[in-house]
């Protein structure tokens, strides 16, 4: 994994159209970023920068100004998920419902009234 920062000189958004055209048909690039008012292009992926940067100077001027591998994450630590501990706050005694929602109601029917006429209920 490489970042490549790219210094392309256009001069319209015609042109940064293009630009980033011939940068996105290169296989294995994951990211594009596009700094216009420095004129920067920042590329992140699997790819020659070398090759990227012949093909850019086809139509543009461009220099490489950063290239090296990508900043790796920093992964915070994660909070302490012990249940016995005084700052958990849930304790034992609370009941965990799915969603928060009431049970359902139990059902309730209705029996419409007989179709028969009334003199057969006498």
């Amino acid at each position: 994994m490489q970042k490549a920062v790219l210094r392309v000189e256009w001069g319209n958004e015609r042109e940064r159209k293009k630009a980033v055209k011939i940068i996105s048909a290169y296989e294995g690039i994951q990211s594009v970023a596009v700094d216009m008012d420095k004129k920067k292009v920042t590329v992140i992926g699997d790819m020659d920068p070398v090759q990227l940067v012949e093909s850019l100077r086809k139509r543009f001027d461009t220099d490489i100004e950063y290239l090296g591998p990508k900043e790796p994450k920093t992964e915070k630590p994660k909070p302490d998920a012990n249940i016995d501990s005084p700052n958990n706050p849930y304790p034992e005694h609370v009941a965990y419902h799915c969603y928060g929602y009431p049970p359902y109601p139990p059902p309730s029917y209705y029996y419409p009234p007989s179709a028969r006429p009334s003199y057969y209920y006498s």
